[in-house]
């Protein structure tokens, strides 16, 4: 079928990511992706590890090919929430000091997201309603690094604590 939709200019078939089951969407990864056997190295496509591997490698790209990772990424979460992974780090700096705990807005709720847009590769971005009076009400910011365990999170407009999870 999309043969001939080439042939006449036609875009490709859309595919509901949403509602594809993890089976389908490694499939549609297998085929969208015909190196990714090779690439990944991999065999069996049963375990958790596998699926996971290509969620990531199909999440560095963009488009249908970005959906599809990010999918399978959610699928595979205790919660179905999307977190960076621990070892996720784009800043040299991982703890707050002490005024720049006592100065950081509070987000509450807030969503940390895996955004891809256009052409441009992936990026993970933290988004939620912030309460400070120097700061705007809402704040939708790359995601440098998390901190887990100060419930903090360093974006590209300074640092933030977290509340409670949308």
């Amino acid at each position: 079928m999309t043969a001939p939709r080439r042939r006449f200019g036609l875009p490709p078939p859309q595919i509901h990511v949403e509602s594809l089951d993890r089976n389908d969407l490694v499939i549609a990864a297998l085929t969208r992706c015909r190196d990714l056997e090779d690439v990944l190295d991999i065999h069996g496509f049963d375990d958790d590890e596998t699926v996971r591997r290509i969620g990531w490698h199909l999440a560095a790209r963009t488009g249908t090919d970005f959906r599809i990772g990010r999918r399978l990424l959610q699928l595979l979460s205790k919660d179905g929430y999307l977190m960076p992974p621990p070892e996720f780090r784009l800043s040299r700096q991982t703890e707050p000091t002490e005024q720049q705990m006592f100065q950081a807005p509070f987000v509450t709720p807030y969503r940390i997201e895996l955004w891809q847009s256009g052409s441009s590769p992936a990026e993970w971005r933290v988004n939620g309603s912030v309460y400070h009076k120097d700061w705007e009400p809402r704040i939708w910011s790359r995601l440098l690094y998390l901190n887990r365990a100060w419930g903090m999170a360093l974006t590209a407009d300074g640092w933030v604590k977290l509340g409670r999870r949308i």
